[in-house]
């Protein structure tokens, strides 16, 4: 590895080591649905089983056998199974680094990309956790990384460990298939000569393919067997029905949400590199395409106010969306003032990114083409499954984010300078939206932990989905509905208010016991946080209300 490559690995793990001196101590509890995770770690090192929770529908058969052997050596508590989780993320980063360079990338440029996907909120907030994202996308990373080294010696042996590596990424994520459809498409494009005038090689288009018909014979056989011989709990009648009403939603809804939503949120997470092409050659089509998609996201706003054009960003500063606590506001929408400006600057980071995709896809190599055909075909399918949300819209961003290393930057001496300020940006506000969830974590466990030294059941008080998941999930026997044992773990499937409730806002029909705060970024700033008690009701082994909770 050259001296470039060194000193990017060990800024990778300076990062890491800066958040985790920043975050530390981190809460001993899930973030988001980790917990699901968590816990099928935890039956495996006590069953031999690996099993989920009956409605989760994601597999990570992979992730629970790293996470065995992980919790062998460092325990199994949901802190060290986060820092299980940030190896892999700055492994990720690395490999990130090393496949712009093999594609082609300078070193600063490289440098810098591998800045902004660290600095994604999504990326940098679940570094953090033990959800499937990071795991994924390291994976999907190394898939490519191994793709890209196959253009040079030792070709066969290259596609073999890309495909290997593409099966282990299925058993995180069935969305694993998007990158041996890239690798494939890539192959026949560029194997064929239909892309680059590359001579046709038959042979070595087949050598080159049969490795991911194995790979792809053997997801299949995987899904096979996880659905068909060891049938999953799923509510698969329900899930099937869901794409009878693909026709019947407007298609000012698709294209804000299907369309409009992912490219706003990669010109949002990707403006610190994409901005660049405003002070370029091309600055006239880079205005006017942040024009027309400035104001069709205006247009479509005024059109239908109940659902907002510009995404979901559950992950963007740590928001409580991650958590799920009752009370209004749960979910984080850009819907006040702050709008404007986050539609215009997603707007022109959007311009940007088409102005250099334009520029750049005519001329890409085998290697990049491949991480860029599955980054589309991803889009396509996340539009169908209704997949509208920053944690879906983060596995196109490694794409996005090689795409603007390979473009040509300004020849302007401050276009490196301000690219990695504005990175740099992203990733304190990204690191600072993290530790706030942190915090904000420990807060409302320990008024959980309150709680139960007062004598209330655990039953009897709704910490928020995640917390709830942790404590009250219990697997039941084969054969017996799973659904039916979850409707009575709050947050899950319970629509009702339980005795005690840690909420974002009062209730209807509850007390206010006390006050807690969430703090904000850094601990600058906080928000409000509420304990409530349903009114005129007493449940046994709730607390009587002359011994009330004290905060």
């Amino acid at each position: 590895m050259k001296r470039a490559g060194w000193l990017a690995c060990g800024g990778v793990a300076l990062w890491y080591l800066f958040a985790w001196a920043m975050l530390r101590p981190l809460a001993d509890a899930p973030v988001a649905d980790s917990w699901l995770y968590g816990e099928a770690v935890r039956r495996y090192l006590q069953t031999g089983e690996v099993r989920f929770a009956g409605y989760t529908q994601a597999m990570p058969i992979a992730q629970v056998y790293y996470g065995a052997a992980w919790a062998r050596l460092f325990g199994g508590g949901s802190a060290s199974l986060e820092i299980a989780d940030v190896v892999l993320a700055a492994l990720g980063a690395m490999m990130f680094y090393a496949l712009a360079r093999r594609c082609g990338a300078t070193p600063i440029p490289s440098l810098i990309a591998t800045g902004c996907l660290l600095g994604n909120p999504c990326y940098n907030f679940l570094s953090f956790s033990f959800m499937t994202e990071i795991p994924f996308l390291m994976l999907v990373i190394a898939v490519n990384l191994a793709f890209a080294e196959g253009e040079g010696r030792f070709e066969a042996l290259w596609m073999w460990l890309a495909a290997i590596l593409s099966v282990v990424c299925f058993m995180i994520r069935p969305f694993a298939a998007m990158t041996v459809l890239g690798c494939v498409a890539a192959i026949v494009l560029y194997g064929s000569g239909v892309l680059r005038e590359h001579p046709f090689d038959l042979m070595r288009m087949v050598r080159g393919l049969f490795p991911f018909a194995v790979a792809s014979a053997t997801c299949v056989g995987i899904w096979f067997w996880q659905m068909v011989l060891n049938p999953r709990p799923w509510d698969l009648e329900r899930n099937l029905n869901h794409f009878g009403f693909l026709f019947q939603v407007p298609i000012s809804t698709y294209l804000r949400a299907g369309v409009l939503g992912p490219l706003i949120y990669l010109g949002t997470v990707l403006s610190p590199i994409a901005l660049l092409q405003f002070i370029g050659e091309r600055r006239r089509q880079t205005i006017a395409w942040a024009i027309a998609i400035f104001g069709s996201t205006l247009f479509l706003s005024f059109i239908d106010h109940r659902l907002p054009v510009t995404p979901e960003y559950s992950c963007f500063g740590g928001w409580d969306n991650v958590m799920i606590l009752r009370g209004l506001p749960n979910r984080f929408y850009w819907n006040g003032d702050w709008q404007y400006f986050w539609m215009a600057l997603g707007s022109a980071g959007a311009a940007g990114l088409i102005v250099a995709a334009r520029d750049l896809i005519p001329r890409l190599g085998r290697a990049p083409s491949a991480i860029m055909i599955a980054a589309i075909v991803y889009w396509l399918a996340i539009v169908p499954l209704w997949f509208f949300n920053d944690r879906y819209y983060v596995v196109m961003v490694p794409a996005g984010c090689l795409l603007l290393a390979l473009t040509p930057w300004p020849k302007l001496r401050v276009a490196p300078m301000l690219a990695g300020a504005l990175t740099l940006i992203l990733m304190m506000l990204s690191l600072g939206g993290t530790y706030a969830y942190q915090r904000g974590l420990l807060a409302v466990t320990s008024v959980r932990d309150a709680l139960e030294r007062e004598g209330v059941r655990r039953s009897a008080i709704d910490a928020g989905y995640s917390l709830n998941g942790n404590d009250l999930y219990r697997y039941p026997k084969h054969g017996i509905d799973s659904m039916k044992l979850e409707a009575g773990i709050p947050m899950i499937t319970s629509p009702g208010v339980d005795e005690y409730t840690l909420a974002s806002a009062p209730i209807a029909g509850t007390q206010i016991v006390s006050r807690f705060s969430w703090p904000g970024p850094f601990g600058l700033g906080s928000r409000e946080l509420y304990v409530l008690k349903k009114a005129h009701a007493y449940q046994a082994g709730a607390a009587p209300a002359k011994t009330q909770p004290r905060f």
